[in-house]
């Protein structure tokens, strides 16, 4: 198939619009080489656009029938090996992670439809690993909100609390855990989507260092920040699934000088002698809970009780990280959601080109994404129409300032220890709220799960406490691929008693 040329008119158009002086001699020139360089285009357009193979063929899927809390995308039973380490688990899988001949919505109702043809690096290591996986989980629309109000098909409730925010973007993957539906589950994580659903509904959330578990087959938000990891009701289990991800896939070219360990041989190490800065940056912020920070000091006194040096420091660079963390997501979200079909650009993985020319094609929609996609591309928008990505730039600049601060406070630390989320989830927003409480409701879980999306550093959510019924969450940050650290810590946490009761 060949490529339409445009007419000279419409040649004529797009150089004004793109602020060009040409006259119309050079107009016919012009349109002379472009019809040759789009020679280009149409070879590649011939060529077959064929994805990494699907190992397991057998696939189904189904309308969940008792769906209470909206969890639940749709329901599939696909197993993989016969044995494994992972064998005899139920896996949810989070509604951005493609599973080919499975629907894949990633919350949009622009996506609504959509089957994707191949099967993320993740899908195929976990079902090698023996697990079944059981279904794809609601998340938020393109996963670009931390409650979990946004998903087209209506919320996704809390499982403590109908009414309430279950958080996101992985809101339907931390659900399903905590109403036993899933053994485990996977999510993904820009600015914190799968520590603060692990924090509003008590599961255990690890974001790992970045390109430590691939992204292959997942859709992006923006490469720079994009991770994706497990979700779990116990820290055994999520070191386990750990093991099973991690690694390269050969295909996700973020994959450099990746250090895999077994995690699961660092849990019994125990806390003794190992030094834990509490962040008072974490604490005290305008929308903190003042049960919330009780209770995550009330874990660190915990952790001391259990031999760890424990001691409140200064890091400047985490609220720093936050700020830079800023322009970096709206832009690349902006690029990501307007220009760029949903997959962005600057990488040599594989691209979901069906994924693409799916939202290509239904691009005059866009009035469809909710509020808060309006905010982020609106204030994206205004400001790379007037300074392009220059402000992307700085902010990636200054990142290795940020992340300096970070490794300065690893000189003397083990681990960093804040509250995950400043607060327990809140109440969802009624249908008819304003756009400034639907957008608030979105964003105002972020301040302290961002900025190691930037900096990379690996994080992990725990509960550390019930307030007013709700869970609380505890988050510890660690060196760069030093997981197995924080696994130990919070190890021995979990096990020193039940969270419920604290």
């Amino acid at each position: 198939m060949s490529i339409p040329r445009p007419s000279a008119a419409e040649l004529a158009v797009l150089a004004e619009r793109l602020g060009y002086r040409i006259t119309p001699h050079e107009l016919a020139e012009y349109a002379i080489m472009l019809d040759g360089m789009l020679a280009g285009y149409d070879a590649v357009d011939s060529l077959p656009d064929s994805p990494p193979s699907t190992k397991y063929t057998a696939r189904s899927f189904s309308t969940p029938t008792a769906n209470p809390h909206n969890a639940w995308y749709v329901k599939t039973k696909l197993r993989g090996a016969a044995s494994g380490p992972l064998a005899g688990m139920r896996i949810a899988i989070k509604d951005s992670i493609a599973i080919a001949g499975v629907p894949m919505m990633n919350g949009a109702s622009l996506l609504q439809g959509y089957v994707p043809e191949m099967d993320a690096t993740v899908v195929t290591r976990v079902l090698d690993a023996g697990a079944e996986i059981v279904g794809k989980t609601h998340c938020e629309y393109f996963c670009l909100s931390g409650g979990s109000h946004t998903n087209a098909t209506g919320p996704v409730h809390n499982p403590h609390r109908h009414g309430y925010s279950s958080g996101g973007s992985s809101s339907g993957s931390a659900v399903v855990l905590v109403t036993g539906e899933a053994d485990m589950a996977l999510g993904a994580d820009q600015g914190g989507s799968i520590r603060m659903p692990s924090s509003f509904s008590g599961t255990v959330g690890m974001k790992p260092t970045y390109s430590l578990v691939p992204y292959t087959g997942l859709a992006p938000i923006e490469t720079l920040i994009d991770h994706v990891g497990p979700m779990t009701m116990n820290v055994r289990d999520n070191a386990l699934l750990l093991e099973v991800l991690a690694g390269p896939d050969g295909i996700d070219p973020r994959q450099h000088a990746v250090r895999v360990e077994r995690y699961t041989e660092a849990l019994s190490g125990g806390v003794r002698g190992l030094r834990i800065g509490v962040v008072k940056e974490g604490f005290g912020l305008p929308s903190s809970e003042p049960d919330v920070d009780a209770k995550v000091r009330a874990a660190a006194a915990q952790l001391k009780a259990l031999g760890a040096v424990v001691e409140e420091i200064s890091l400047p660079a985490h609220a720093q990280g936050a700020a830079a963390w800023t322009p970096i997501g709206i832009d690349g979200l902006t690029n990501t959601v307007l220009h760029t079909q949903g997959f962005g650009i600057g990488r040599g993985d594989h691209y979901m080109t069906s994924m693409m020319e799916y939202l290509q094609a239904r691009k005059l929609r866009i009035d469809e994404v909710p509020p808060n996609i309006k905010l982020f591309t609106l204030v994206g928008s205004y400001i790379i129409e007037r300074y392009g990505f220059v402000y992307y730039g700085k902010a990636v600049n200054r990142l290795a300032g940020v992340r300096a601060g970070y490794d300065a406070a690893f000189a003397n630390y083990h681990a960093l220890l804040m509250p995950t989320t400043p607060m327990k989830a809140q109440p969802l927003p009624a249908p008819d709220c304003s756009v400034t409480e639907w957008c608030r409701r979105a964003t105002e879980m972020l301040a302290n799960t961002c900025a190691t999306d930037a900096t990379h550093h690996p994080a992990i959510s725990l509960p550390c406490g019930m307030s007013d019924g709700l869970p609380v969450g505890l988050m510890l940050i660690g060196k760069h691929f030093d997981e197995a650290t924080l696994y130990r810590i919070a190890y021995a946490f979990e096990q020193s008693g039940d969270w419920r009761q604290r």
